[in-house]
């Protein structure tokens, strides 16, 4: 291959490339999605826009995907406090149950007493 061959494939390698990267990039920015109701309200919800009549009928991939995004971090927070919640919870409940003496043992012993008696009441 001579040198003015290769650098004209070098030069077709490199304008191909640009032109595929720039239709890939121009193929992002059109609004071609179009949000469902639940979508819409995480747009709202995300601060995306202001009320759900805001919303456009078409929007970018690329806001639905930072939306979704948003939307996904505020839930897994809030489950996170949630569970840090419903923790703390069960700790008080524990240490209030273990001042009153419940205690799993006492009610594993009476529950098999209250067993027993109904066995033998059936028995004859």
């Amino acid at each position: 291959m001579s040198l003015p061959q290769l650098l004209n494939a070098r030069l077709v390698n490199t304008v191909i490339k640009r032109l595929f990267s720039q239709s890939q990039s121009l193929r992002q920015g059109v609004n071609n999605h179009s949000p469902n109701n639940m979508e819409k309200r995480f747009l709202v919800w995300s601060g995306k826009y202001k009320s759900i009549e805001e919303v456009p009928n078409f929007v970018s991939p690329d806001v639905m995907e930072r939306c979704r995004n948003k939307v996904r971090i505020r839930l897994a927070n809030i489950m996170m406090l949630l569970t840090v919640i419903g923790c703390g919870v069960m700790v008080y409940s524990g240490k209030e149950a273990a001042k009153r003496g419940e205690t799993v043992t006492k009610q594993n012993l009476d529950w098999h007493k209250k067993y027993n008696e109904q066995i033998q009441k059936q028995d004859p």
